[in-house]
C-alpha cells in the first residue's frame, strides 16, 4: 500500500479539531484526577462506514466494560466475515479512545477517536491507509458469541473461551502464545470459540530465548493446560489438541511427546527447510497424531514451499494430516488490500481456505 492523504467524510474543519483534541488528551498524562476516572466508559454497539478511493466498508465496534473498569473492544466488518478481531490495546481517557489490533506489528489496524455523545469521530489506520470516520452508537454491545472464564494451570489462571451454543461437548484447542504470537492466537481463539471450538490461551516463553523449548520446565504449562482442558465439562476429551505458530510450532511438537498426548495439532509457518529442522515433527508421525499445517504464500518469515515439501516427507502422508500452502496471502492469511483490475479499491479479504478449512478439520477429528 502507498501513503495517502486523509479523506473527507463531510466535516471540513473537523480534522484539525480532532488532532487538537488528541494532543490535549495525550498531554494530560496517565494519572488523571478523580473526576476523570469517574467518567463512564463509552460502552455499546457503534456502527458506521469507512471509505477509501470510493469503496465503502461497514465497521461494527463492540465496547464492553470488564471487571475492574477495564475496556474490551471487538471490531468486525459485517460485509467480510473473518476479518473480526479483539483489540489487544483498548484505552479510554475522556474523550479519547485508542484501539490497536496488534501494537507494533506491520499491517495492524489502529483506531483513534474522540467521543461526542453517541458518536465516535476519528481516524482509522490500516497499514499505510488512513481514513476518517464518524460512527454512531446504536445500543448495547452485542454478545460476543462465546462465554469467557479462566482455567487454573500451574499457578496461573488462563483465559478459557467456551462456545455459546447448546452442544454438550466440543473439540478443544490449547493455543501456545509466545509474546510475538499474542494477536494471532487471540484472533484464532475468539473466532474458533464463536464457531463451536473450546479454546484456551496458553502463554509460553518465546522460543527465541536461550531457554530450550524442549526442556521439561518450558513444557510444564502446555502439558498441564492440555490435561486441564480434557477435564472440562464442555470438552470432548477425545478431541483436544495444540496450536502453534512460527517458532512455537516446535514447542507444540515437543509438548506432543509428553503425556497426555494431543489428539491432533495445528501448526502455522513451521520452518522445516532442512532435515534437522524437520526432525522434531517426525514424532507426530510416530505417535499417529494428525496435523493440519498452514503456510501463507506471502509470509516472509518462512520458506513456505520448501518447508511444506520437507514436512510432507517427514510426516509420512498419514491419513488425517494435511499440509496446505495458500498462495497470495499474508502471514495472517489475508489477501492484501489493492486496486483491482477495474480500478476499484478492494479492502483486505480473509482467505476462505483458511478459516473454513480450519473449522471443518477440527470438527472432523
Amino acid at each position: 500500500m502507498r501513503p495517502i492523504r486523509l479523506q473527507s467524510v463531510g466535516f471540513t474543519c473537523w480534522g484539525p479539531l480532532l488532532a487538537g483534541a488528541l494532543l490535549l488528551s495525550a498531554c494530560s498524562g496517565n494519572g488523571g484526577s478523580e473526576a476523570a476516572t469517574a467518567v463512564p466508559l463509552p460502552t455499546g454497539h457503534y456502527e458506521g462506514p469507512i471509505s477509501y478511493q470510493g469503496t465503502e466498508l461497514r465497521v461494527a465496534l463492540e465496547l464492553r466494560e470488564q471487571p475492574a473498569g477495564q475496556l474490551r473492544a471487538a471490531v468486525s466488518f459485517p460485509q467480510v466475515p473473518g476479518l473480526e478481531f479483539d483489540a489487544i490495546t483498548a484505552r479510554y481517557r475522556a474523550p479519547q479512545l485508542v484501539l490497536e489490533q496488534q501494537p507494533g506489528q506491520a499491517g495492524s489496524l489502529t483506531i483513534q477517536a474522540v467521543r461526542e455523545g453517541d458518536f465516535l469521530r476519528g481516524v482509522l489506520s490500516w497499514d499505510s491507509v488512513k481514513t476518517e470516520f464518524v460512527w454512531v452508537r446504536r445500543g448495547e454491545a452485542a454478545a460476543p458469541g462465546y462465554r469467557e472464564t479462566t482455567l487454573p494451570v500451574a499457578g496461573q489462571r488462563l483465559r478459557l473461551l467456551l462456545p455459546d451454543d447448546t452442544l454438550a461437548r466440543h473439540p478443544a484447542l490449547a493455543l501456545l502464545m509466545p509474546p510475538a504470537a499474542t494477536a494471532a492466537a487471540t484472533s484464532r481463539a475468539t473466532y474458533l470459540a464463536r464457531h463451536g471450538i473450546v479454546t484456551l490461551l496458553v502463554p509460553v516463553l518465546a522460543p527465541e530465548q536461550p531457554n530450550d523449548p524442549t526442556d521439561s520446565l518450558a513444557l510444564q504449562v502446555p502439558v498441564a493446560a492440555l490435561a486441564g482442558l480434557r477435564h472440562q465439562a464442555a470438552v470432548d476429551s477425545g478431541q483436544v489438541g495444540y496450536w502453534g505458530r512460527g517458532p512455537a510450532a516446535r514447542q507444540v511438537a515437543a509438548a506432543a511427546t509428553r503425556l497426555p498426548h494431543p489428539n491432533f495439532v495445528v501448526l502455522e509457518a513451521a520452518s522445516a527447510t532442512t532435515r534437522e529442522q524437520a526432525q522434531p515433527y517426525q514424532i507426530l508421525n510416530q505417535l499417529r497424531i494428525p496435523a493440519l499445517i498452514y503456510y501463507a504464500g506471502l509470509d516472509t518469515t518462512v520458506q513456505a514451499a520448501a518447508s511444506a515439501r520437507r514436512l510432507r516427507s517427514a510426516l509420512g502422508y498419514r491419513r488425517g494430516t494435511q499440509i496446505r500452502v495458500i498462495p497470495q496471502v499474508t502471514a495472517d492469511f489475508l489477501k492484501p488490500a489493492r486496486t483491482g483490475p477495474d480500478g476499484q479499491w478492494q479492502w483486505p479479504q480473509p482467505a476462505p481456505e483458511y478459516w473454513t478449512g480450519l473449522v471443518d478439520w477440527l470438527k472432523e477429528r
